[in-house]
């Protein structure tokens, strides 16, 4: 390929060029400083992560025939590992499935050698552009969490979940691993996944795996990977969570449920960083924080020996404890509320389906709680706004008949949705307030928030 022969043109950023072959990093990295790049180089797996670690290059010019092997699956496997960069395959392998592929795998581009040097200066100069617009993307996410910080998809106002998103930011920032504990349904993930964009690895990759739902077999080959061959419908290598994750965050869901077997591997992981893929004979390495969940009782699964002692340990860095919908009754009106608009925007409660809402009881906790609103939300016909008790009562099956729908001259919800919510908070806050022969402190433990925020209610409403 005549690189000297491309037009020149004026740019700036940084590139990373991984490629066996020293003749090409020459040209390739001289063609690519005259155009104004800066450019790191690097000839095989090794050096490319460590050029990458070092310098966190914008752009990844990406060989997929990597030494020793010269197999493409060689610079398959990289592709998970530069996922802050974005990926331009240069290959000699114009094969469609090893395309297929690596865009799966998040590469931008792919380009066959040789390759045509206006070609790839176009290239280059988009995939740049790109990698600057992700940055600034990047920015103003970080500039608007710092300047309004969200609720990190963690809903309520309650004294428990305003202590569970504090636990959430500060622990977050670290690098231990966590166990997060919790009944069924009360939103687990939800907090790995703002545990992950809490921290210094939110740009990284977030891995997921319900540790219950596999069998050993296929849990290690999900986890570690495997290798083509290494058992019966194993036709190709396979990259596994824990690399792809590489920078990132592993979610293990359900971890309580994982087979003994399993156990003594990812405990093998944890302790040394390294992992084998079924089928390999060659350890590799992953920086991965691991955040577990269970609704089960760990510590009771150690003694009875269930539980792998050393690998609970491993896990325990910290411990977050997720709260029954029970003991935060006062947020099941947001949380429906917030439900509801994601289902219909201009759609309200009824002050009777607000009142069913809150003297319900939620087993299954806040996905009972969302199923429930998404259902009667759906059930909602073209003509009407308002979910009532009713509709409510049919989707959740405690009623094996759909309401017909009110005809409009005799509906009695005419006030916004705020009204009914603020209906309610006035009844729900003088029955407490009167339960506790008008103590605050009381009233509020009642409630289930802070005294502060009584006190805050008490005048909002008109109540003082």
């Amino acid at each position: 390929m005549s690189l000297n022969d491309a037009n020149k043109t004026s740019a700036s950023g940084h590139i990373l060029l991984v490629d066996d072959e020293p003749a090409y990093q020459r040209l390739g990295a001289s063609f690519l400083r005259q155009l104004g790049y800066r450019v790191s180089v690097a000839g095989d797996v090794d050096e490319a992560l460590q050029a990458f670690e070092n310098d966190r290059p914008q752009v990844v010019l990406l060989d997929l025939a990597m030494p020793p092997s010269m197999d493409p699956e060689a610079g398959l496997s990289l592709i998970p590992r530069f996922a802050s960069a974005v990926v331009v395959v240069l290959s000699g392998h114009g094969d469609r499935d090893i395309a297929l592929r690596a865009v799966e795998l998040g590469v931008w581009d792919f380009l066959v050698k040789p390759i045509d040097p206006e070609m790839l200066r176009v290239v280059v100069m988009r995939a740049m552009h790109k990698a600057r617009l992700d940055a600034e993307v990047r920015e103003l996410r970080s500039a608007k969490s710092e300047q309004q910080p969200d609720e990190m998809g963690l809903i309520g106002q309650t004294p428990a979940m305003l202590q569970l998103r504090a636990m959430v930011r500060r622990v977050g920032a670290t690098s231990v691993n966590l166990i997060v504990l919790g009944p069924t349904g009360t939103g687990k993930e939800l907090v790995a996944r703002a545990l992950h964009q809490c921290s210094p690895r939110r740009d990284g990759p977030f891995g997921i795996i319900h540790c219950g739902a596999l069998s050993a077999e296929l849990l290690e080959s999900e986890l570690f990977g495997h290798l083509k061959g290494s058992f019966t419908g194993a036709h190709r290598d396979q990259v596994g969570l824990v690399e792809t994750a590489h920078g990132g965050t592993l979610f293990l869901d359900e971890v309580g449920e994982m087979p003994a077997l399993m156990q003594v591997k990812l405990l093998r992981f944890l302790q040394e960083g390294t992992f084998m893929p079924v089928g390999g004979r060659q350890e590799k390495k992953a920086d991965v924080r691991v955040v577990a969940a269970t609704h089960r009782d760990l510590e009771a699964m150690v003694r009875e020996g269930s539980f792998r002692e050393d690998l609970y340990y491993r896990l325990k860095g910290m411990v977050l404890r997720t709260p029954a919908l029970s003991e935060r009754g006062a947020d099941v009106p947001l949380l429906a509320a917030r439900f509801l608009h994601g289902v219909m925007p201009n759609a309200r409660f009824s002050a009777d389906a607000l009142q069913w809402l809150q003297t319900r009881e939620w087993p299954g906790n806040v996905r009972q709680l969302k199923a429930v609103v998404e259902s009667a939300g759906a059930l909602i016909l073209p003509e009407s706004h308002t979910v009532d008790a009713d509709l409510l009562r049919f989707a959740s099956g405690e009623s094996t008949e759909l309401p017909e729908a009110p005809a409009a001259e005799k509906s009695t919800m005419q006030g916004s949705m705020d009204a009914a919510i603020q209906e309610l908070e006035t009844r729900m806050i003088r029955e407490a307030m009167a339960q506790s022969g008008g103590n605050q402190s009381e009233a509020a433990r009642v409630l289930g928030i802070s005294r502060v925020g009584l006190i805050k209610k008490l005048t909002r409403l008109g109540l003082k």
